[in-house]
């Protein structure tokens, strides 16, 4: 039986202009790593949306921190959830 894939997931085309040399590099790794070069771009485009999300995470808790009077009782569990939250942003 043939999956069924929802809308969202479905790949979608995307036209870029991109400067040679990066052109050049991306063709180099996706031929050392015998991808194709979408599925190398497509890599690298969730590894800096899962970075991006991070390091929002992370800023949000820095800033719950410094506007409040936390003990560090209460800064040890938010930082454990936050690498709850990390954790769920690498299953994505």
């Amino acid at each position: 039986m043939p999956k069924v894939v929802r809308e969202e997931e479905r790949m979608q085309k995307l036209t870029i202009t991109i400067k040679p040399f990066l052109l050049k590099e991306l063709k180099r790794i996706a031929e050392q790593e015998r991808r194709s070069l979408s599925s190398v771009v497509n890599s690298f485009l969730e590894e800096i949306l899962i970075e991006k999300k991070r390091k929002r995470a992370g800023m949000k808790v820095l800033e719950l921190v410094e506007k409040s009077n936390y003990t560090s009782e209460e800064v040890s569990k938010a930082l454990k959830e936050l690498k709850k939250m990390r954790e769920e942003c690498e299953r994505w």
